[in-house]
């Protein structure tokens, strides 16, 4: 398991650009949290252009606003059950792939 700080840490550096230079085992948490760093990202986007407070995202989607918050600073890497509960109260698909991206 990933400690916290390891992913703010990792957060810290792909916003900055930087972390090319990594071993095997911190390039996999460099891996994970830049799915958890793009996922945020396209939470938050979609949130902002509908005009919706985390709080509004997390009443439509049954969650707490501190979870919504955790999702959108990338601190969690959400399960596919959140996603999707997300996704809807967007209203927007979810798409997940294996492989490069078409």
């Amino acid at each position: 398991m990933v400690r916290h700080s390891t992913w703010r840490t990792r957060r810290a550096k792909e916003l900055s650009g930087a972390g090319e230079d990594l071993g095997p085992e911190a390039r996999k948490v460099y891996d994970e949290t830049g799915l958890a760093i793009e996922i945020g990202r396209s939470i938050h986007r979609r949130r902002t252009e509908r005009g919706w407070s985390q709080a509004e995202l997390a009443r439509r989607a049954g969650m707490s606003q501190p979870a919504v918050a955790r999702l959108e600073t990338s601190l969690t890497l959400p399960s596919t059950r959140t996603l999707l509960r997300v996704a809807a109260a967007l209203e927007q698909p979810l798409h997940i792939s294996i492989g490069d991206a078409a």
